[in-house]
């Protein structure tokens, strides 16, 4: 071997001891952090009322609530006393009788609220039966629809791409049970979140939360509580589809000027109003429904004047 072999060789030693070395500091700085963490954690649950702390937070006492509740229901209503229902009578308070039932219907695994049924929980058969009676005596879809949906039925998602929101980017954070799994576990960053700039009445810094859009963004507010759902499935039945019916959701936390101005919603509406005159040659039936019902008002009084002025029967 020559000397310059045995020198390479030597250098390349050198290297993967040294890389050797560097991976076992690495792994022992690790060690020593985690170390510390345990140690650290030992250390403040051995402090005087620590528990007494943790015991009384807002996530346990949540969580006590909720577990007391649920037993007291199930004592309630499984086997509720002869003395609560004639006490009830007396003073002209309503029965247990529909809850105990359906708290019995849970327990019997037929609700449509245990977890393998909540997949066809609003899908038992009668569900399109109004659409077809109305199918039956020959009514056919005629006007174009936009239904404006309140509060409740309209799904808000993130769409921040920064900070801390960017890892649940276009997540519900209005709707939906990923709501109230965000409003559960950090309930002041998902109140953040919802929350406007005190100011501008617009996004706060680094967080952007819009309406979600389509059928979908109001079709439901959880899995189990429907909401459009069956005004869309019977619709649907007298020919109504994405060609004649159409959801006009909106960011419900908005004033209606600052709603124009971010969203230009208001613009949007008319354009789909005038489209369908134009296309179908028929007005437009606006359904509203809760806080819809004052956007729809205002939007015809305030924003869509031009609409009525030149086409009278556009909007009905």
């Amino acid at each position: 071997m020559s000397q310059t072999q045995a020198v390479r060789r030597r250098k390349q030693q050198k290297v993967v001891e040294t890389e050797e070395t560097e991976e076992l500091q690495e792994v022992n700085g690790e060690l020593q952090r985690v170390i510390r963490r345990v140690e650290r954690i030992r250390d403040e649950f051995s402090e005087p009322g620590m528990w007494k702390k943790i015991l009384t937070s807002k996530r346990v006492m949540l969580s006590i609530g909720i577990l007391v509740g649920f037993a007291a229901c199930t004592l309630l209503l499984t086997n509720p006393p002869s003395s609560l229902s004639l006490l009830l009578e007396e003073y002209d308070l309503p029965t247990l009788g529909a809850a105990e039932v359906e708290w019995k219907e849970l327990f019997s695994g037929n609700s449509p609220l245990v977890p393998w049924n909540i997949g066809r929980a609003n899908f038992d058969g009668r569900e399109f039966c109004v659409g077809e009676e109305l199918s039956a005596r020959g009514l056919r879809a005629k006007h174009p629809v936009i239904l404006i949906p309140g509060i409740i039925s309209t799904a808000l998602e993130n769409w921040s791409t920064q900070g801390e929101y960017k890892a649940q980017f276009r997540k519900r954070y209005w709707g939906g049970a990923s709501m109230v799994m965000r409003a559960i576990q950090n309930p002041e960053r998902w109140m953040a979140a919802l929350m406007l700039d005190p100011e501008t009445g617009l996004d706060p810094p680094g967080v952007k939360i819009r309406a979600a859009q389509g059928i979908d963004a109001a079709q439901k507010f959880i899995e189990g509580y429907w909401l459009w759902e069956k005004i869309l499935q019977n619709l649907a039945a007298l020919n109504y589809d994405t060609n004649n019916l159409e959801l006009a959701a909106y960011d419900w936390r908005l004033s209606y000027r600052n709603l124009e101005i971010r969203d230009g919603y208001f613009s949007r509406l008319k354009h789909a109003i005038e489209s369908y005159k134009k296309r179908q040659g028929k007005k437009t039936v606006m359904v509203a429904h809760s806080m819809g019902a004052t956007v729809a008002l205002v939007s015809v009084r305030s924003f869509l004047p031009s609409v009525t002025n030149t086409h009278r029967n556009s909007i009905s």
